[in-house]
């Protein structure tokens, strides 16, 4: 979802709660949080599958904020990895809204 206001759209700001502190980033429109984060900070997050829905490796928590709706690719990759807490969404799809603060949740 892009925001709009009198035609302008704007980007998200995405804060990153990391040990070491946070970085903030600006997600542009249309852009999943995966590749904003892949894009300005390699070997942030990892997706095993390039940020195709097919992997599950891109996970983060999100701590505040709209995440934006999930569809139905997450859904169903979710339901296959028995992802049940509601908090933890997949980078990779995700194309927040507004304003969001996350964790990213590395693989074992």
């Amino acid at each position: 979802m892009v925001r709009r206001h009198a035609g302008w759209t704007h980007r998200v700001k995405v804060t990153l709660h990391r040990v070491d502190g946070e970085v903030t980033l600006d997600v542009p429109p249309g852009q999943s949080l995966f590749q904003s984060i892949a894009a300005r900070h390699r070997g942030l997050i990892t997706a095993l599958c390039g940020g195709c829905c097919v992997c599950g490796t891109c996970r983060v928590r999100v701590l505040g904020g709209d995440p934006g709706e999930m569809g139905p690719d997450e859904a169903h990759l979710r339901r296959q990895l028995a992802i049940t807490d509601p908090a933890i969404r997949l980078a990779c799809q995700m194309r927040p809204g507004c304003g969001l603060r996350v964790d990213i949740i590395q693989p074992e």
